[in-house]
């Protein structure tokens, strides 16, 4: 197995669960990574939408506001210079709210209205087109809280598509690196176990064929050894039976090879033989 798609680990037991237990952690991290982008995905497309509406009534805000400022310049005249001069306090302010959607931080951005601050253009108008006046005030206000509105959904679409990138590189990186490796690893330690496993057995095996040839070949030569044994037993001449009380008994032990006994007379007549007893076993004889 190629080394470059696995960990450098050393086949054991403990290696092999080490790897089951990465293995348990790594798809926990990579169920709970794709949630988080699926998560993100769900969000940025809520939130692009929102951006896309929000962008439709800004462009339409926008062109009511230009259209009461042309009034007013129609009415009173060209009155930018006056306006800088006369800025003071903003009577809107931003405040930055910090949110989290699925573990990215975002911020959000809320308009606040400053009701304390001096507007010096309250009595703009009293002489001629304060009505104009007053709806170009409005309209601009209302442009300015739709246009914080769109820079927060803007900043967070851009924070959750960053988000999401980030996510989705993760997740492809455990799926397309992480995991093969871990599972080469783990089927490299089961076959150099396995690979163990079938060396020991043969190796047991070959013991055991060793060992019971040995008992073989002992077996073979004590065998041999009895048939030696038996075959100088069976050299030696064979004795026909005895019967009691016959009068040729004497005959056959001292002629055993069946040669007659040459007849002796005594004066008192032929010569009888005595048969004794045979109460003794063949290897008590001593010839």
């Amino acid at each position: 197995m190629n080394t470059e798609n696995r960990y450098p680990v050393t086949a054991s037991l403990f290696m092999l669960k080490e790897m089951k237990r990465r293995q348990e952690q790594v798809n926990r991290g990579f169920q709970l990574l794709k949630r988080k982008a699926e998560a993100l995905r769900i969000k940025g497309r809520q939130t692009a939408s929102e951006l896309a509406t929000t962008q439709a009534i800004l462009g339409h805000t926008l062109k009511e506001a230009y259209i009461s400022l042309a009034a007013i310049k129609f009415t009173n005249g060209e009155s930018n210079a006056l306006v800088l001069e006369n800025v003071g306090q903003a009577q809107i302010r931003v405040q930055r709210v910090p949110e989290n959607v699925a573990g990215v931080a975002t911020v959000a951005l809320q308009p606040i209205e400053d009701t304390g601050a001096s507007d010096v253009f309250r009595y703009a108008g009293l002489s001629g087109g304060g009505h104009r006046t007053a709806e170009a005030k409005k309209a601009f206000r209302e442009v300015t809280r739709i246009i914080i509105k769109f820079a927060s959904l803007r900043n967070t679409c851009i924070i959750l598509n960053e988000g999401l990138k980030t996510t989705l590189r993760k997740v492809n990186g455990i799926q397309k690196v992480i995991m093969p490796k871990l599972r080469n690893t783990e089927a490299y330690i089961l076959l150099e176990m396995d690979e163990r496993e079938r060396e020991e057995f043969h190796r047991l095996k070959m013991v055991k064929a060793k060992k019971i040839k040995s008992l073989a070949i002992a077996k073979l030569q004590y065998t041999n050894s009895c048939e030696r044994g038996d075959q100088l037993t069976d050299q030696r001449p064979t004795l026909p039976p005895i019967r009691a009380n016959s009068t040729e008994c004497l005959t056959s032990i001292i002629c055993p090879y069946n040669t007659p006994l040459s007849s002796t007379t005594d004066s008192a007549g032929d010569y009888k033989p005595v048969c004794y007893p045979h109460n003794w076993d063949d290897d008590d004889l001593l010839f």
